[in-house]
């Protein structure tokens, strides 16, 4: 099982760096449950079994002549990005204006929180095609590992049976957790409430998630958007419809969906710029996300934010 950001931050001696890490974590629960591979180069190759040419097995008649087959694989890559962004802060007011909160500390902290959103935005919307980012939940799912709640380009109400679908699709092992945006997380739980269903489990860090099933945490976050289209039943688009989609994720190295860096989250210092009186933190992270069995992520999409039902 390749290392979380929680626990490879402990590794870290530099304070900046750890605090950096803390608040990433903080800002994203999704971020603090991923594994995370780190690399020597700048991209991962994974082999894939090729389902549609998996060779066969079969019973023989004694003295009958067998036939050999071999399994096929494929290869696919995923490649690292770069992420990071730098804080500026006049040598004036650090020094004059530090008093009660540290400026630079300050900016670095915002910076942070910004980095969080933004690779979780990416975790579900990123498309590759666009060079500057990698692919997305929605872009690396299978087809193969989708359910509809709506039909052409109308979305529905969610449904336990739909859920229970959804969840089933994931094989190798349950999912990790089960990801959703709140609205949708609040007709799920309202639901489980008036059936006598709903039970809560603590995570690592004391907080406290409803749980689906065979203990599958339901994690909410405000990345999915309740803006979603679909057309052709399936999801299409981020903005444009009235509709969301869930996932279900098991995580894990060598099976399942893992972050990959190279090295960790970085930080650059310059006390003194050459265009100006101001000093710079630039913090980077060359940062990418993989999925190496397409039966390890599952999407329910096209569900409207509307009372659901068993």
């Amino acid at each position: 099982m390749a290392l979380t950001l929680t626990e490879a931050q402990t590794l870290s001696q530099n304070k900046l760096v750890k605090g950096i890490v803390e608040e990433l974590i903080k800002e994203s629960p999704l971020m603090a449950r991923y594994p995370f591979v780190t690399l020597n180069g700048n991209a991962l190759a994974s082999n894939r079994e090729d389902v549609d040419n998996m060779g066969s097995v079969g019973f023989h008649p004694i003295g009958g002549v067998w036939t050999e087959s071999s399994a096929e694989f494929s290869q696919v890559t995923f490649a690292l990005k770069v992420l990071g962004g730098d804080c500026d802060v006049d040598n004036l007011i650090q020094a004059s204006m530090s008093n009660i909160n540290d400026q630079m500390a300050a900016q670095v902290k915002i910076k942070t929180k910004l980095m969080a959103h933004e690779f979780e935005d990416c975790a579900i919307y990123g498309d590759a095609s666009n060079s500057n980012e990698f692919d997305g939940l929605h872009a690396l799912v299978a087809s193969g590992m989708q359910v509809h709640a709506g039909s052409s380009a109308t979305g529905a109400a969610l449904t336990l049976a739909k859920l229970d679908e959804l969840v089933d699709m994931v094989v190798g092992g349950k999912p990790d957790l089960l990801l959703m945006n709140k609205n949708i997380r609040r007709r799920l739980t309202a639901y489980l409430r008036t059936v006598g269903s709903y039970t809560t489990g603590r995570d690592e860090f004391g907080r406290t998630w409803a749980m689906w099933g065979d203990d599958i945490p339901i994690i909410s976050t405000d990345w999915i958007t309740q803006t979603e289209t679909i057309s052709d039943d399936a999801y299409s688009a981020k903005t444009g419809g009235n509709t969301s989609s869930i996932f279900a994720i098991r995580f894990g190295e060598g099976d399942g969906l893992c972050g990959i860096q190279n090295g960790s989250i970085q930080t650059e210092y310059w006390d003194k710029l050459e265009q100006k009186d101001a000093s710079r933190t630039r913090i980077k992270w060359y940062v990418g996300q993989a999925l190496y069995s397409t039966t390890a992520v599952a999407r329910l999409d096209g569900i409207t934010d509307e009372a659901m039902s068993a």
